[in-house]
């Protein structure tokens, strides 16, 4: 009879501590449930903000890409036309003109590099 006593009073504990387990369980559910609520609420707004703020940006630097596309499309036009017109004048000879003096250039300084190896031996 003992044990039969004390086999109810350990179940009736059980219930009683799985009752309170399962009340505390589903109470610290519901705040995690209204927090997530709570935060779900705010990345809204964020992302709302962020998205009335970008919108302009975002136009702006759609329309300043347009405009130096614009400026670099018509430079190209414009540097096209330069190549044309030397290309058929005789500013053509400056262009040779000038990769000959480089190379005159460097034989000068080469030499005076040279000169001045030999002259610092002695």
């Amino acid at each position: 009879m003992e044990s039969v006593f004390q086999l109810n009073n350990s179940l009736t504990f059980l219930a009683y501590a799985t009752g309170i387990m399962v009340l505390l369980i589903g109470i610290m559910l519901t705040k995690v449930l209204f927090d997530l609520s709570k935060l779900t609420k705010n990345v809204d707004e964020t992302v709302t903000i962020a998205k009335t703020e970008l919108e302009p940006t975002l136009k702006n630097i759609n329309k300043s890409v347009e405009i130096i596309s614009g400026i670099v499309i018509n430079t190209d036009k414009n540097i096209k036309k330069i190549k044309g017109f030397v290309s058929k004048t005789p500013l053509k000879l400056l262009g040779g003109l000038s990769k000959l003096t480089a190379k005159a250039s460097k034989g000068f300084w080469s030499g005076v590099g040279t000169a001045l190896k030999m002259f610092s031996k002695k």
